[in-house]
């Protein structure tokens, strides 16, 4: 036990990368990040990394752990307006002291709240600013703030953004007017790499008219709650790489049909959130079955999902994800709950869908396991 300690320090650099990398990923850390599309895969929009809080114990430790962690603790930051702790940050000199400031080439997602960009001055942007010297930022946010009084008199800019792969964006109608960062036009032609876009919000009839979006990359669109002007403004798009579509709410079959006439036919995979929306009509057998002819792939959370009744033979569908998240709308393990349970499964058969293959399941489905066994 004596021989611990100098053990510990002999380990090499390489190690101990590895094991502070490990030990700073949290069940969330995936969701932040990801750029490409995995199966109900869960992003809190609004929140942080529940590994912050290690990260910055980490360089609390020494010298030495904090220049192996810096780099972790700074790879997600939020840019307020005002007292910004990344001015000194962002202000890297490479003669400067060895970590007196830390190199902006570290932030790989940004949190940006509008709050931080509202434009009541004509003096340039300081988050804007920080955010042109990051140049390896990979996943921008722009949220909303509840109560937010912020003034949008003046326009705006918007660095390009080169390195961008993802984007999380809630329209502001009044930011919107300003341009720049806070335009969701402007952010796109200045992000040619966007694979991943998630979008939301309640656009007015006026954004109707803004410049058309081309996005050579884009492989997943993110529907959180969109009402028909945005959906009408994301139809004028060219997206010809665009492949999987996921609807975290639903107001209606009818608010998508232009979508589907735009890109129903290039669709292989959508995905049904946590909706019990897509419980009161059949979102499935009405839009997407109908609407993706072909469709390889569908995810849904089976609790909150209308079983599908699909019109006609789909040859193209491989694989179904079925998510077994509880919901109150049925009793675990009760008759409704089975019969629930029984027409999804009875919905997937060998005439109305020749191809299939796989049924995967995700969540906890041990009780029905135990049930069935029994």
């Amino acid at each position: 036990m004596a021989a611990a300690p100098s053990t510990l320090r002999e380990l090499p650099v390489e190690l101990w990368l590895q094991i502070f990398r490990w030990a700073t990923i949290s069940s969330s850390t995936p969701g932040f990040y990801a750029t490409k599309y995995r199966p109900f895969e869960e992003i809190d929009f609004h929140g942080f990394d529940e590994a912050t809080s290690t990260k910055r114990a980490l360089v609390l430790v020494c010298k030495q752990w904090r220049r192996w962690a810096t780099p972790l603790l700074y790879e997600d930051v939020l840019l307020p307006r005002e007292r910004n702790p990344l001015n000194r940050m962002l202000s890297y000199d490479d003669e400067a002291d060895e970590g007196a400031s830390i190199p902006p080439h570290m932030v790989r997602r940004v949190h940006l709240p509008y709050s931080s960009t509202n434009t009541s001055s004509w003096k340039p942007l300081g988050p804007v600013t920080q955010l042109a010297r990051c140049p390896s930022v990979e996943v921008l946010v722009r949220t909303a703030d509840m109560f937010d009084t912020a003034e949008y008199e003046f326009e705006t800019e918007c660095p390009p953004l080169p390195t961008l792969k993802r984007l999380d964006w809630w329209h502001h109608n009044e930011a919107a007017r300003t341009g720049g960062i806070n335009s969701l036009p402007h952010v796109l032609g200045q992000a040619p790499n966007i694979e991943y876009l998630s979008i939301g919000g309640e656009m007015w009839a006026s954004y109707l008219y803004a410049p058309p979006v081309q996005l050579p990359n884009l492989t997943t669109l993110r529907l959180r709650r969109v009402n028909a002007c945005f959906v009408l403004q994301l139809c004028r798009w060219t997206l010809p790489a665009l492949t999987h579509l996921v609807f975290d709410h639903a107001q209606g079959t009818e608010l998508y049909e232009p979508l589907w006439e735009a890109f129903g036919a290039q669709v292989r995979s959508v995905e049904l959130g946590v909706s019990l929306k897509f419980a009161v009509h059949d979102f499935l057998g009405a839009a997407v079955f109908a609407r993706c002819p072909a469709l390889e792939e569908v995810n849904y959370y089976v609790h909150f999902t209308h079983p599908p009744c699909a019109d006609r033979v789909l040859e193209s569908l491989r694989t179904v994800g079925l998510h077994a998240s509880p919901t109150s709308f049925y009793e675990a393990k009760s008759p409704e709950f089975w019969a629930h349970l029984e027409k999804h499964f009875e919905a997937f058969n060998e005439a109305q869908f020749p191809s299939l293959q796989r049924v995967k399941l995700y969540g906890d489905w041990s009780g029905v396991y135990i049930c069935h066994m029994s």
